[in-house]
């Protein structure tokens, strides 16, 4: 065969095939963007339908938590919440554990709530929406928030002087139900898990901690939930088990510092020139706003020598037994008798005892005295220049009685008493046998007297002096496991390295750990609060001498906790010479002592030592509570009232604090609608 030229098809055969393969490119792309747009949309569809259950469902589970509280605090009986048929909500009454359980000192028997917290899951697409433990959760993509919150209340600080307060009614489901139309909710056993009389469980806590564990499907939004409310400190999350845990540390039992000492040795002395008086920081310097509002209180029986001048109130929790000398401008008040025969004492306003008053060594009573027992005279030749008013006898001794006296029993006189005032006595005037010179109007059997005074003597609060022991021993585990060490001047001052050929050592907010802090030879330690409050932890003493001063810059605290003595030989100073920037905190077994002339500006807090002195020159500014042994040789205390309403920071670290716990377990029965 023979081959010829190619073929050529005329063109408007060409122009037909065109046609044809246009044709076909139109169709198959309104077909592929058909299909595309079919699956796009039929997969947005979806999502919006997902979605739209997911609210649902929300919506659902919203009305379940509002109806479910008004069951089960009380309000009602049963209610039943209609779901919206739009998905199946079922009772898994075995789903989330909680366990609440004190831990460390007095954690005796077994934990508070252990149970299975049960729950109303409804489940649509990827998203679960659960109401569990009196909360709505919603988890999507391995992902959970809150909803609604559960009925998990944590109160710190709203108002001044308010205790940490943890309140928990917590709701438990029980039942099988499972709906796409209504369930039914009704009341069942309550159980008061504390407090709890009968099981030995009150409040306020005094020791250890409380930890709250929820292992749930849910738990990293417990969580967030517990760290908004709480501290983020306290909170932890253990992702092996899917559980979260709590922890709120019951502090030891600190009240506002609201006298220049409170002490409970039994021997208190300020003598020497000592005196105790106060000052406000808020309103200037102390030389500025010097007042007499510097009160002690003791807290146990009280035997005091002195020769000092307390410029506000004596108050004794117990029996006050004076000697030595000691001048009180303001009241002396005491829950106990108050025996004054050692002579030397004087008291400006008033004397105020639920118990005996005895009087001797020749003294003079030139204040007004109130008490709910008898008075006695020792003997010694007493002078009673003003009135006095007892619930029981009066005996008397030689002496004069110029002051007025009513009494709610007999008035005993003594041979050759000078009696110049009026003696009024429910009883008689048993002057047989003997012959005073009585030159005022005598009342027997008359009215008993007005002893209403006696009640700020009976009702006085003690200072709360319970160890910290606790607290300094759980931070200092705290600290030594998580601290801010590293990068700071901490390591020098542990080795006395902050001055001389080195630089002046300075700290910033945050917690340090050390094993000893001992200053000397001109060092030089700056606490900069500027950026936050100050931790320092020690495992040891405290000490700072041979010209070695310790400053504060910035408006936040500095808190010092030591297991050892503190030592203090230097000027401590705080900002505008406040009383309330510097705390130091000591153990049982701490002693504390200021002298050489040092400026300490701040609080000394070491409850249930044996040992605080303030001695050869040296002043306090702020408060001190402890075992005060002396205040004496030209020494002062200068009590600043700005710490009236502020307490100790005795959380034992790393947690929240609690003292009040009210925890209720509230079982819900569940069912189909």
């Amino acid at each position: 065969m023979t081959s010829g030229p190619p073929y050529v098809s005329p063109p408007e055969a060409r122009r037909a095939q065109s046609t044809v393969i246009g044709v076909v490119l139109v169709i198959g792309l309104a077909v592929a963007g058909t299909t595309a747009v079919l699956v796009v949309g039929g997969s947005a569809l979806q999502d919006v339908r997902d979605q739209a259950s997911a609210g649902q469902a929300e919506l659902a589970m919203s009305t379940v938590d509002s109806e479910v509280s008004e069951v089960a605090l009380g309000y009602a009986q049963t209610r039943r919440v209609s779901l919206g048929g739009q998905g199946q909500a079922a009772v898994d009454e075995s789903a989330g554990r909680i366990t609440i359980e004190r831990m460390g000192a007095n954690a005796t028997g077994p934990p508070l709530v252990n149970t299975t917290m049960g729950a109303v899951t409804y489940r649509t697409g990827g998203t679960t929406v659960a109401y569990q433990g009196g909360g709505v959760w919603r988890e999507e993509s391995g992902q959970a928030r809150m909803i609604s919150p559960p009925e998990f209340h944590y109160r710190w600080g709203t108002s001044t002087g308010g205790d940490p307060t943890l309140t928990f009614p917590l709701v438990v489901l029980r039942g099988s139900a499972s709906s796409s139309e209504a369930l039914r909710f009704s009341d069942g056993p309550t159980r008061a898990a504390f407090p709890n009389a009968s099981a030995g469980r009150q409040n306020p806590l005094d020791a250890g901690s409380v930890r709250v564990t929820i292992r749930s499907d849910y738990y990293r939004a417990w969580a967030d939930y517990f760290e908004t409310r709480t501290d983020a400190d306290s909170v932890t999350v253990i992702d092996a088990n899917r559980s979260v845990e709590v922890v709120l540390s019951v502090p030891t039992r600190g009240r506002e510092i609201r006298n220049s000492i409170a002490a409970r040795s039994p021997t208190v002395t300020v003598q020497g020139g000592a005196t105790v008086d106060s000052y406000n920081s808020s309103e200037g310097t102390y030389p500025a706003t010097r007042g007499e509002n510097g009160s002690v209180y003791v807290g146990e029986d009280l035997v005091n020598a002195g020769g000092g001048t307390i410029y506000g109130d004596m108050r004794v929790d117990g029996d006050f037994e004076a000697g030595g000398g000691i001048d009180v401008e303001g009241q002396l008040i005491v829950d106990g008798d108050a025996d004054l025969s050692g002579g030397g004492v004087s008291v400006d306003e008033k004397i105020v005892a639920d118990g005996d008053l005895f009087l001797g060594g020749g003294g003079n009573l030139d204040s007004p005295a109130v008490v709910s027992g008898r008075v006695v005279e020792t003997g010694g030749g007493v002078t009673v220049n003003e009135d006095v008013k007892a619930g029981g006898d009066y005996a008397s001794s030689s002496g004069t009685v110029n002051g007025d006296v009513h009494v709610g029993g007999d008035f005993y006189p003594a041979n050759g008493q000078n009696i110049n005032g009026d003696l009024t006595m429910a009883g008689t005037f048993e002057d047989s046998g003997v012959w005073p010179n009585v030159n005022g109007n005598v009342v027997e059997n008359g009215p008993q007297p007005d002893l209403s005074a006696v009640s700020v003597a009976r009702n006085l609060q003690p200072p709360t002096l319970q160890p910290i022991d606790h607290t300094i021993e759980t931070r200092l585990s705290t600290a030594a496991a998580t601290n801010d060490n590293a990068g700071s001047d901490a390591d020098r001052i542990e080795a006395g390295n902050c001055g001389g050929a080195y630089a002046d050592c300075t700290l910033t907010n945050g917690t340090y750990y050390l094993d000893e802090m001992a200053l000397s030879g001109g060092d030089h330690l700056t606490f900069d609060t500027s950026g936050g409050p100050i931790y320092l932890v020690v495992d040891g003493d405290v000490s700072t001498t041979g010209g070695s001063p310790v400053d504060v810059t910035g408006s936040n605290r500095v808190h010092v906790y030591a297991t050892g003595d503190y030592e203090i030989r230097t000027d401590w100073t705080s900002v505008g010479d406040r009383g309330d920037q510097i705390w130091l905190y000591g153990t049982s077994e701490s002693t504390v002592t200021v002298q050489s002339g040092a400026n300490f500006y701040g609080v000394i807090y070491a409850p249930g030592n044996q040992d605080v002195a303030v001695r050869g020159g040296a002043e306090v500014y702020g408060g001190v509570v402890g075992g005060v042994s002396d205040v004496q040789g030209g020494t002062a205390v200068h009590y600043d009232t700005v710490l009236a309403d502020q307490k100790p920071v005795l959380t034992g670290g790393g947690g929240a604090p609690v003292t009040f716990l009210h925890i209720s377990v509230n079982e819900i029965r569940v069912e189909d609608g």
